[in-house]
């Protein structure tokens, strides 16, 4: 995507041209900047071009979608310089209707009477700004349990599937780096066994039972434990198998996964548009609270309200069974609060 600069110099309403026309600021520090970062997009003292007497233009290309720049055109005519400012801001949302980090950054600054223009936000303020994003992108990432609730939700777009192959004589594996919490039990990957599923215990089940029988067979259990406790570096969890695989299987699993914080690269929330308005009002709840000394107040009751929506409307994706096999069997697994419901032998 391109974005054109366009400005007029004018003597007495008549456009007028001029000895040089550029694009920079008054500090000489741009041309065109990114609003969220202040990144340089076109660097100081770029020429435009003259379209027409006394009109000039520069196109100038976005380096990605769904951001807003400010830009400067420098004049200088008969000795005198001028300086005009040129703004980009962006949409709420995008074309999709998913709101974006620095479309956040903007809204949350608009209702805290910051302005939109982020020139205009000191470095406190615009600290501040991410600490209220991120504080409210959690807030609904890791939602709290709503009235009239047993559990707390857990969203369908933060449970990815995860297949792997076991290796012969191996029983520890690591876990993805974005691993969270295991989402019901490991499922074999093949259809020509009877026992599908690999049952959740604890480490210390799996150690006592190695330590009796070490002999390598098809697992049928499993357990989860950190790897180390390390806070040099992010944590890993690693999972144990028991008995130790005796040859390769394919292995599925659910998991939550862990979030990253939105920033300049990480521009999309998840969950997508159908979530959108509930993340902003998170985030002005949190605004509110820190900075408007509004704890539970008006802004709260509209986030509750924002999210139980998004919960009912996430709940409509989420299967209530997770299959079907044919050896003539029903049971229920419950995990984390949810049942689900697994079918053998008649559909």
């Amino acid at each position: 995507m391109s974005k054109l600069v366009r400005k007029t110099y004018k003597v007495e309403g008549v456009s007028t041209t001029v000895t040089s026309a550029v694009l920079s600021d008054p500090t000489g520090t741009y041309g065109v900047k990114r609003n969220d970062t202040n990144v340089v997009v076109t660097a100081d003292g770029t020429a435009m071009t003259e379209a027409s007497t006394g009109q000039y233009e520069y196109t100038f290309d976005e380096p990605e979608a769904g951001l807003a720049y400010t830009a400067y055109v420098e004049f200088v005519r008969d000795g005198l310089t001028t300086w005009i400012e040129a703004d980009f801001p962006i949409v709420a949302a995008g074309a999709s209707g998913v709101i974006t980090h620095t479309t956040l950054r903007l809204e949350i600054a608009d209702f805290l009477g910051w302005t939109r223009s982020s020139g205009n936000w000191d470095t406190d303020e615009d600290a501040r700004l991410d600490e209220v994003l991120h504080s409210g992108y959690r807030q609904f990432v890791y939602p709290v349990l709503l009235e009239g609730e047993s559990v707390v939700h857990r969203w369908s777009f933060l449970q990815p599937t995860a297949p792997f192959d076991t290796e012969a004589d191996v029983y520890l594996y690591d876990m993805p780096s974005t691993f969270g919490a295991i989402v019901g039990d490991l499922v074999y990957d093949e259809d020509e066994y009877v026992r599908q599923v690999i049952e959740q215990t604890t480490p210390g089940v799996i150690d006592r039972n190695r330590a009796i029988n070490s002999a390598s067979g098809r697992p049928y259990q499993f357990a989860l434990r950190p790897k180390s406790l390390d806070m040099t570096a992010a944590q890993v969890t690693e999972l144990m198998l028991y008995p130790t695989p005796g040859a390769i299987y394919g292995i599925v699993y659910h998991y939550d996964a862990k979030v990253d914080p939105l920033s300049g690269s990480n521009l999309y929330p998840l969950g997508g548009q159908a979530h959108s308005e509930t993340i902003l009002q998170s985030c002005r709840d949190i605004a509110a609270t820190r900075y408007k000394d509004q704890p539970a107040g008006p802004e709260h009751a509209l986030f509750l309200e924002r999210l139980r929506a998004s919960v009912e409307a996430d709940r409509r994706l989420s299967p209530k069974t997770l299959g079907f096999n044919n050896d003539g069997r029903k049971f229920i697994h419950t995990r984390h609060g949810t049942d689900f419901t697994v079918t053998h032998g008649s559909m």
